[in-house]
């Protein structure tokens, strides 16, 4: 079995094995499925590993398995995008499991959880001072029509 570490996590990753301590543990809440109108209990976890530290979301019964302090093995996990922050979840096809390995060493300055953190930079072009586009063409102002926002 391939383990992930937590900096390698991306926001395309699906089935992933990653082993975690429990750093924090927020309060529980309540939250009404839209589907179903059932409650479901949540929690969220802030979980770490010697590369990086990621918000875990937990549910219902997952939330009294898993403790603060205790290391974990999460296997069939997957990442998702909430309020453009990654977040681990279990799904259905995950499993908890208490890991025998301990995991002393956290790098807590390295937040996965932060927007846009696993996505890459897009680096900005600048628009042409001489009306051309990138291709080398004439651009609109030197064909006849208004400049960009000039009306």
């Amino acid at each position: 079995m391939k383990w992930t570490t937590i900096a390698e996590l991306k926001v395309e990753s699906r089935a992933v094995n990653v082993r975690f301590r429990v750093l924090e543990k927020e309060k529980t809440r309540q939250v009404i499925a839209r589907g179903t109108g059932r409650f479901h209990r949540v929690s969220n976890c802030v979980v770490g590993d010697p590369t990086a530290v990621v918000t875990l979301t937990l549910w219902n019964d997952d939330i009294s398995e898993v403790e603060v302090g205790n290391t974990y093995e999460l296997v069939n996990g997957y990442i998702k995008i909430y309020d453009e922050c990654m977040n681990l979840g279990r799904g259905r096809l995950g499993v908890f499991k208490q890991s025998q390995r301990d995991i002393l060493k956290i790098n807590q300055e390295m937040d996965m959880s932060r927007p846009f953190m696993g996505r890459p930079k897009m680096r900005r072009r600048n628009r042409s001072p001489t009306g051309r586009t990138f291709s080398g063409t004439a651009g609109r102002e030197s064909r006849g029509y208004p400049a960009r926002k000039s009306f």
